[in-house]
């Protein structure tokens, strides 16, 4: 079972991934363009924010499920943390891919709340969201396990 359970969830955590990486450069492009233009907020951009942060939610909740019920990377990394960080997969998929998409996570929940606390106009939230997703981008790039890294894996997984 749980061999199918760790394709099924790796299968669909790789996939996800580019849905989380190309709504954040969409979201991205379009609030910089906001805030270099100086348009309105519109509705539309409040819900591009809410599904942005939520792909990020399913894409970490997927990351989580993978990480304490499938993964025996993680499952060999949490036993020995020690151990794991002298060890490049068991460092990346143990340790600093979690915790970086994490603080990923974190900071579009923050970046988000931020954006909608503000009241200076849509000029602020543009530049605030536009921080945020920036913030997300640089922890979520980093932390994908790219096929040229001596841990990588596929860019695409079957």
């Amino acid at each position: 079972m749980v061999p199918m359970l760790l394709f099924v969830l790796l299968t669909i955590h790789s996939w996800f991934r580019w849905a989380v990486v190309l709504s954040t450069l969409t979201v991205g492009a379009r609030y910089a363009r906001g805030w270099i233009r100086r348009r309105s907020w519109t509705p539309t951009d409040s819900a591009l924010a809410r599904a942005w942060v939520g792909a990020i939610d399913i894409q970490v909740s997927l990351g989580l499920l993978l990480y304490f019920t499938a993964s025996p990377l993680a499952d060999i990394a949490r036993q020995d943390l020690r151990g794991a960080w002298s060890d490049d997969s068991l460092r990346f998929f143990g340790i600093l891919h979690p915790l970086s998409m994490l603080a990923a996570a974190f900071v579009a929940h923050a970046a988000w709340i931020w954006t909608r606390r503000t009241e200076d106009g849509a000029n602020e939230r543009f530049r605030r969201l536009g921080l945020g997703v920036l913030g997300v981008l640089v922890l979520v790039v980093l932390a994908i396990p790219w096929p040229f890294l001596s841990y990588g894996r596929p860019v695409t997984r079957m």
